[in-house]
């Protein structure tokens, strides 16, 4: 048996490395291929006739990646040109005030899409981002394979050959992704979940993502050097099922790719289980799931992916994006680090020892006011002062599922918030500032305590 190597650019997990021995398989003469992740390498083994490597790169480029008989450059050391970083920031940019844009406005929670408040909005843009990243081409190789799969038969149309298939894909993706968010939820609200648990695990999704977006940008290595890694039973069998013709099989792969290996989707995962509910958890998942699927869709029924240098402006933007959000979510699980008590709404409030009843005289107490808004709190920055109880009123105008719980965290108070009049009351002790946010940080503001 002889071997030659080749350098396969663009492999991120085993799921990859998998795709590309099977591909290579098929190619005439090859025996064997065993790849390498770390090196990025792929030996052939063959007995009589050495593979051609054009064939090679024929059976890779069409997922996005490259061969190659030499080393190519490390990502980290390919110089960019300036303009793309500056396109790709703009690209960023503007994404991101899009998205501020329409949680002001409400318009994302009076379509009804994003009613756990800023995490949905979040959920549904790191989807898009998510399947215009290379951490997805292992699905959009699956739906790349429909296309291959279902090729239309004489007197077939190729929307019941190709584009049938593809639906059924996504339903069976976003149906899945539904329910077992569901459950993640469901099993996060039975655990009663603390704030500093909260805070844990929404950090933990910042690191994720922040990773994610470092890679993409070929600042630091996958996640699959972690040790993330989906069991080789597993991938064999997906390998196995995406060439299957059968009607049911694009239902049951839209819904195992919950189980993919990506860091994006374990990022959700543990947004949703830390939402405390079915419903919260459900909706990130599934919002998660639509957002991905325009892309991957599109990849599905043109049989087209790939990561050529066409597009590498839109990859850099993606890191970017990515690594903004990171750096938002992990502001957000910081705010409610300090708070022990539990967060998943149903619970009664809890006040600190020094805290006064409430009272309507002025003279021993002072009452401050905030609305929930879609777009936040209003005001977000309330002044008081230091050793008079207070009556912080807060009404609820436009409650969604992220603002339906109020938290201030050095103060140890956690309490429901429904539509009209809500009271809290405390007593500030010491001059400074209490922040206090929403249960999951998301939306955020400031009691200013003076003389």
């Amino acid at each position: 048996m002889k071997k030659t190597k080749v350098y396969v650019g663009g492999m991120h997990c085993d799921t990859c490395g998998a795709l590309i021995t099977s591909q290579f398989k098929k190619v005439d003469g090859v025996c064997g291929v065993k790849v390498d992740l770390g090196a990025q390498t792929a030996e052939i083994l063959y007995d009589k006739r050495e593979p051609s490597v054009a064939a090679l790169r024929a059976r890779a480029e069409k997922y996005g990646y490259t061969v190659s008989t030499s080393r190519p450059a490390p990502a980290g050391q390919q110089k960019t040109p300036l303009w793309q970083w500056a396109v790709a920031a703009l690209i960023a940019g503007g994404l991101i005030g899009l998205f501020a844009l329409l949680q002001r406005s409400g318009l994302m929670s009076a379509l009804g899409t994003t009613s756990a408040g800023a995490s949905y909005g979040v959920a549904l843009l790191v989807g898009v981002v998510a399947s215009l990243s290379t951490c997805l081409a292992v699905v959009g190789a699956i739906v790349i394979a429909f296309a291959e799969t279902y090729q239309a038969a004489p007197g077939e149309s190729a929307a019941s050959a190709v584009v049938r298939p593809n639906i059924l894909f996504h339903v069976g993706r976003i149906a899945t992704f539904a329910v077992l968010g569901g459950f993640l939820g469901l099993i996060g609200g039975e655990l009663s979940l603390s704030g500093r648990f909260v805070s844990v695990l929404t950090m933990a999704v910042a690191v994720f993502m922040l990773l994610l977006g470092l890679n993409i940008l070929g600042l630091a290595p996958s996640l699959t050097r972690l040790g993330i890694k989906m069991p080789a039973h597993l991938t064999a069998g997906l390998d196995r099922m995406k060439t299957s013709r059968s009607p049911v099989m694009p239902l049951a792969l839209g819904g195992l790719t919950f189980f993919l290996p990506c860091g994006f989707t374990q990022s959700m995962q543990i947004m949703a289980l830390g939402s405390g509910s079915f419903v919260r958890g459900a909706s990130i998942m599934a919002l998660f799931a639509i957002g991905t699927l325009p892309v991957l869709f599109t990849a599905g029924v043109t049989a087209s992916w790939t990561r050529q240098h066409r597009v590498v402006v839109f990859q850099k933007a993606a890191g970017l994006l990515v690594i903004a959000f990171a750096l938002f979510t992990l502001t957000s699980g910081a705010r409610l680090f300090g708070f022990t008590g539990r967060v998943t709404p149903g619970t009664t409030v809890t006040t600190p020892p020094s805290t006064t009843p409430p009272t309507t005289t002025a003279a021993t107490s002072q009452r401050i006011e905030m609305h929930v808004k879609y777009s936040g709190f209003e005001p977000a920055v309330l002044h008081v002062k230091k050793g008079v109880p207070v009556v912080f009123a807060v009404f609820g105008d436009e409650v969604t599922g992220c603002t339906s719980r109020i938290i201030i965290p050095s103060l140890n108070i956690s309490s429901d918030i429904g539509p009209g009049e809500n009271l809290i009351t405390f007593t500030p002790t010491a001059f400074g500032s209490i922040p206090y946010s929403c249960w999951m940080g998301m939306v955020h503001g400031t009691i200013v305590v003076d003389d």
